[in-house]
């Protein structure tokens, strides 16, 4: 069981964490007119995963999503299409998290992060994904089908930021551990 001060600790890095993906999420990495999307806000929730485990890097995610249907940064199509590209689809990058204990043991751990880092990347962009081709459809192009187009186009998002985040993983374990640590 936790004490107070470790929860509260936790809650903190779960808000800092939020804050600076949302920062992040201003960067603008975006390939072929928005279409591909490098997300560097996906890196502090995975690091958060990491260092905390799944449901704290999910909370993260979640709210991260949130502040961007808040203030706009949300791109509007339907209710239930806001919600499962945004906080559904973020706090599903937690799942990084899964293999947090085999990272930190450092036994092959660059294999695990490259696993954990595909997995949560694959996590967020499977809402993206379904998002894509029940809702975005209409935005493919006219000799495409929408399922395919979303597929394309959200899964090659999902292999740049699978390594993408799989390469600034393996730096943190190797030159700033620390961030890891309690």
């Amino acid at each position: 069981m936790l004490d107070k001060k470790k929860k509260m600790v936790i809650y903190l890095e779960i808000t800092m964490v939020s804050a600076v993906a949302f920062a992040l999420s201003y960067v603008p990495l975006q390939l072929f007119h928005a279409a591909i999307d490098l997300s560097l806000g996906f890196i502090p929730i995975a690091i958060l995963a990491v260092r905390r485990g799944i449901f704290p890097a999910m909370i993260a995610g979640a709210i991260w999503g949130v502040l961007a249907i808040l203030t706009g940064k949300a791109e509007f199509l339907t209710i239930l299409q806001v919600m499962m590209d945004y906080p559904v689809a973020f706090s599903f990058g937690g799942l990084v998290g899964i293999f947090s204990f085999q990272i930190k043991v450092k036994r092959k751990f660059i294999f695990w992060i490259i696993l954990a880092s595909f997995l949560g990347a694959f996590a967020r962009w499977f809402w993206h994904f379904v998002a894509g081709f029940l809702f975005w459809g209409n935005y493919a192009p006219k000799s495409m089908n929408p399922f395919f187009y979303s597929l394309l186009v959200n899964g090659i998002s999902c292999i740049l930021n699978a390594l993408i985040l799989s390469v600034v993983l393996i730096f943190v374990v190797k030159k700033a551990k620390f961030l890891l640590s309690d």
